[in-house]
């Protein structure tokens, strides 16, 4: 497989046993920030009657295609190209929006718009599901996050671990509401948010 993680094969089944809770047996889920597909093809297979719709900005996105083409699935879509700096969803309402590892990766004006995106996208009683490491009272987790974090920014200054109660803030101005924070392996949380 093109562009694999190993982040991506250790988290998935965690993440879909969580997903397993909280998604309609049938729901429409856009995921933002695709990667190498290794979410959508597992998601998929762990869930049958979903429908998956995968995203990525288009510099990754041949990658993702190959990827998914090699490895069939009747319930995904075909890739969408998205850019958090410039897309409006005009599609139908959704059931889930889903990013993993994405909020730390992107700039603090794009993770907001991510949220807003959800909100716009989504239906009623929709959820937003956030994977990946945050900050609580302005402190890292653990020791190791705080050196991820240090890493992050090395890499791009724009990037970095973020705070819990800056994406609350953001998430009530749309309209979403947190209903679930669980704690996952490797120090990262599983954020559930419901559309009002």
């Amino acid at each position: 497989m093109q562009g694999y993680s190993q982040a991506a094969e250790n988290n998935k089944a965690p993440i879909a046993e969580i997903m397993g809770r909280h998604l309609p047996p049938d729901a429409f889920v856009l995921e933002i920030g695709s990667g190498a597909g290794q979410h959508a093809l597992h998601m998929t297979h762990a869930f049958p009657c979903i429908i998956w719709l995968p995203s990525e900005r288009e510099a990754v996105l041949p990658i993702l295609r190959a990827n998914l083409a090699r490895y069939e699935s009747n319930n995904i879509q075909p890739p969408l190209v998205l850019d958090l700096a410039d897309f409006t969803w005009s599609g139908d309402r959704l059931d889930a929006v889903y990013a993993a590892n994405v909020m730390h990766i992107v700039s603090e004006s794009l993770g907001e718009r991510l949220v807003q995106l959800a909100a716009e996208a989504l239906k009623p009683s929709g959820l937003l599901m956030l994977y990946g490491p945050y900050k609580y009272n302005g402190q890292f987790t653990t020791e190791s996050n705080a050196s991820f974090d240090q890493w992050l920014k090395d890499r791009d200054p724009a990037s970095g671990i973020r705070d819990f109660e800056a994406l609350m803030a953001t998430a009530k101005c749309t309209g979403l509401t947190l209903t679930r924070d669980y704690a996952m392996p490797a120090n990262n949380q599983m954020l559930i948010f419901e559309r009002a």
